[in-house]
């Protein structure tokens, strides 16, 4: 969880999360009113559009 906030203080980049922890902490939370289940929902909400990104740019090269 601390990796989360730092990327979303911006003190870490995208590259530098590790995606395998994302995945299993997701696995874990299961509760929607839980701190932590927001913290990952808000870490999603800015990575998925940044992954899209580099996909786009990957594709009309």
């Amino acid at each position: 969880m601390q990796q989360l906030q730092l990327f979303l203080q911006e003190k870490i980049s995208l590259d530098e999360l590790d995606l395998d922890q994302l995945i299993e902490c997701a696995k874990q939370q299961n509760n929607p009113d839980s701190p932590e289940y927001r913290l990952l929902e808000l870490t999603l909400n800015q990575i998925l559009p940044q992954y899209l990104e580099r996909a786009k740019k990957y594709i009309y090269q």
